[in-house]
């Protein structure tokens, strides 16, 4: 069964606050657990946006205005996990 997506009240608000927790998280963060977590949570949030994309697509994207930082975030989290034991 697939577990509920928690829909923020400020989506917006969210991608900020992951944007700007992203050098702790994947830099000096020293647990791969915690970052697997909050990149599950970029996925959520994207999906949350590409969802809503579905149904406007205009709405979408001035509602949804970081969408683009978002996809940038997931790209550099991605690629940090995949590096993890690297560093």
């Amino acid at each position: 069964m697939d577990k509920e997506v928690k829909i923020p009240r400020d989506w917006n608000a969210e991608v900020q606050t992951n944007i700007d927790r992203y050098d702790f998280t994947f830099n000096l963060q020293k647990d791969f657990t915690i970052a697997g977590r909050i990149y599950g949570r970029m996925l959520e949030l994207k999906g949350i946006y590409l969802e809503a994309c579905d149904q406007d697509p205009t709405a979408a994207g001035t509602k949804y205005h970081l969408h683009t930082e978002l996809d940038q975030l997931i790209l550099r989290a991605k690629e940090r996990l995949e590096t993890w034991n690297d560093q």
